[in-house]
């Protein structure tokens, strides 16, 4: 095997475990937040989901990546293949150090910076500066659209939960929660072609919407029917929330997977001469390995920055844990299914802070949100300006 070919397999599921070490707070935080799962069953569970959203998800964002910040086919293989895999290795390093100061780091806006520096080594002209415009302008948004998002629903749920009747305090709120996200998870799964059927989108939205409510139900009987005698109605949603905020922390580590694994995937292909995600066994083989990189990341290293997001920004409970999940999870699936290398770290933070905030503003640890957003901006600039000198120097040796 060519020896770049070679540092590229190594740099990409590098790149990939140290994604998974470090965002596993990202689905992981609040449960070991809230104590809800021993730290080796979050992980695992965590890791296993991780592996199914790369799979099923991972082509949206990977071929922005791969084909549109940099125009990549004007470029001579000889300089895309080596300065990518710098790239690798580059963001590798940076996420690793954030990472051993437990602070959550956002791997996309990295990865953005260390493909942008390839491309102005060779000229301004080589790079989408207008993608990459809007991406700055969502980098900066995404976090205070997930506080909006966090906020708003906490607030809903509280209404809704202040009431009196068992069946709304339990089934209203989370049924409206998981309704809003079940929807939107049905849109971004479908294929392209398929959603100008209204009767296919309709269809497999109230499928998957009553698969749901069935789950809930059963759950809701499942604990009524136990031998505790529950008498107190805030013992039954409290046991309720404990188990839903396990399923939605597999579901926030889904779309994680989804997001995050085109930070590895993308400069894999390149390297490997692939241009475009299609469905061949290839790009199979590559979203494979890289899913495989993140959950390992998982295993091996995830809790060193859960803590952080789990217990550092707000105090949680199941309660509100579950709220941050969801508000996190759709708003992750809308950037992922529109192929935009966003932070979901920034995403998850921010819908927690939302919560926080929903119960006031000395709740949230303020000073930390914002030591996080100064870090991911200069860690893009950090990767930007080393992968430029690098691909300058490459150039250099080429004439």
């Amino acid at each position: 095997m060519d020896p770049i070919v070679l540092a590229g397999f190594v740099g990409a599921f590098m790149l990939a475990w140290i994604d998974g070490a470090n965002n596993a707070a990202n689905s992981i935080g609040t449960i070991i937040g809230v104590r809800a799962l021993p730290v080796r069953r979050a992980l695992l569970i965590a890791s296993i989901f991780e592996l199914i959203g790369g799979l099923a998800y991972g082509r949206f964002i990977s071929s922005t990546l791969s084909s549109k910040i940099v125009s990549v086919a004007e470029i001579s293989s000889r300089i895309i293949t080596a300065g990518f895999v710098i790239a690798l290795f580059v963001s590798f390093i940076i996420v690793f150090l954030a990472t051993r100061k437990h602070m959550p780091f956002s791997i996309s806006i990295v990865t953005v910076g260390a493909i942008s520096g390839i491309g102005l080594a060779m000229g301004v002209e080589y790079v989408n500066t207008g993608l990459l415009l809007e991406l700055f302008i969502l980098w900066l948004l995404i976090p205070f659209i997930g506080l909006l998002v966090g906020y708003i629903y906490y607030r809903l749920y509280s209404y809704l939960r202040s009431r009196r009747n068992i069946y709304v305090k339990i089934f209203l709120p989370l049924l409206l929660l998981y309704t809003s996200f079940t929807v939107s998870a049905v849109y971004m799964a479908i294929p392209e072609q398929l959603l100008e059927n209204i009767y296919i989108l309709t269809a497999m939205s109230s499928i998957i919407i009553v698969l749901t409510a069935s789950i809930m139900i059963y759950l809701y009987m499942n604990i009524r029917g136990s031998r505790h005698v529950v008498r107190d109605v805030d013992t039954v949603v409290n046991r309720f929330n404990n188990r839903m905020l396990i399923a939605s922390s597999a579901i926030l580590a889904f779309t994680h997977g989804g997001h995050d694994v085109a930070n590895a995937t993308a400069p894999l292909m390149l390297i490997l001469g692939l241009r475009e995600m299609n469905h061949d066994i290839e790009s199979l083989l590559i979203l494979t390995y890289s899913s495989l990189g993140l959950s390992t990341g998982i295993l091996t290293w995830g809790v060193s920055v859960a803590k952080t997001i789990g217990e550092e920004i707000t105090v949680l409970n199941p309660e509100t844990a579950l709220i941050a999940n969801i508000a996190g999870a759709q708003t992750t699936l809308i950037v992922t299914r529109l192929g935009l290398p966003s932070s979901m770290v920034g995403i998850i933070i921010g819908s927690i802070m939302g919560v926080g905030l929903g119960r006031g503003i000395s709740s949230v640890n303020t000073r930390l949100f914002s030591r996080m957003l100064s870090y991911w901006y200069i860690g893009f600039l950090v990767a930007t300006v080393v992968t430029y000198i690098a691909t300058r120097i490459l150039l250099y040796v080429s004439i």
